[in-house]
C-alpha cells in the first residue's frame, strides 16, 4: 500500500518511459521466447525456483510423517535459509571467476543431487546437512538466472525479459505444486523428492546445452 499511497500523491516519483522506435512498438514480449538461449533460461530459472518450493512444502510434512520435532523441522529449513544467505554473500567472487551460465548449470545440478537424498535419511543433522546443500544450488540460480536474462536480452527490452521471467515462475509456482502434491497423496513421498531432481537434472541439462548459445551470443 505504500507505493500506492506514494504514486498517488506524486506521481513523477518513476522516471518517465522512453519512446520506442515505431518498427518496435508492435512486438511482444513473448517474441523472446524464440530465442533459444532466453527460453532455456527462462525454463531453468521457473524449475529452480519450483524446487525451492517444493522443498519448503514438502519438507515439513515429510519430517512430521519421519516423527521430527517442529522445532527440529524449523531448525533444517533456518539451515537452508543461512545457506541461500551465504551463497549470495560469496556469489559476485564466484560469478568473478565463471560465467552465469556456468554457475547456474552448476547450482541446478547441485540441488539435483541434494533433493534426491531427502528420502533416504530421517536423521535431523543429515537432513539439515542436505538442506544446507541444497541452499546453496537454489540460492545461486535465481540471482544468476536473473544475471543472465538482463544479459542476453535484446537492448532496451531488459524489463520485457525480466517480466517474462516472472510470468514463467509464477506459472511454474501455480502448477507444479498442484501436480506434485497429488503424486504424494498417490504415491507418497519418495517419488516427489525423486522427481523433483529429476526435473532439476532436466532443467540443468538444458542450460548445459545453451551455454554454447551463449558463448557464441557473446
Amino acid at each position: 500500500m505504500i507505493p500506492v499511497v506514494i504514486l498517488a500523491l506524486k506521481p513523477g516519483f518513476l522516471p518517465p518511459a522512453r519512446h520506442r522506435a515505431s518498427n518496435e512498438a508492435k512486438r511482444s514480449a513473448f517474441d523472446m521466447w524464440s530465442d533459444s538461449a532466453l527460453r532455456r533460461t527462462f525454463i531453468a530459472s521457473g524449475i529452480i525456483s519450483s524446487a525451492w518450493d517444493l522443498f519448503q512444502f514438502y519438507f515439513p510434512v515429510y519430517g512430521h510423517s519421519i516423527g521430527l520435532s517442529a522445532s527440529a523441522i524449523g531448525a533444517v529449513l533456518g539451515v537452508f535459509a543461512i545457506a541461500t544467505f551465504a551463497i549470495r554473500v560469496v556469489l559476485p567472487r564466484v560469478s568473478a571467476r565463471y560465467s552465469e551460465a556456468q554457475v547456474l548449470t552448476a547450482g541446478i545440478f547441485i540441488a539435483a543431487g541434494a533433493f534426491v537424498l531427502f528420502p533416504f535419511f530421517q536423521n535431523a543433522y543429515v537432513l539439515a546437512l542436505i538442506a544446507f546443500t541444497l541452499g546453496l544450488g537454489v540460492g545461486c540460480g535465481q540471482p544468476m538466472s536473473m544475471s543472465l536474462i538482463y544479459a542476453l536480452s535484446p537492448p532496451g527490452r531488459q524489463a520485457e525479459a525480466a517480466g517474462l521471467r516472472v510470468t514463467v515462475n509464477n506459472f511454474m509456482h501455480l502448477t507444479v505444486p498442484l501436480v506434485f502434491g497429488s503424486m504424494g497423496t498417490a504415491f507418497g513421498y519418495q517419488p516427489v523428492f525423486v522427481c523433483t531432481s529429476a526435473m532439476l537434472v532436466a532443467g540443468g541439462t538444458l542450460m548445459r546445452r545453451a551455454r554454447v548459445v551463449i558463448a557464441e551470443v557473446r
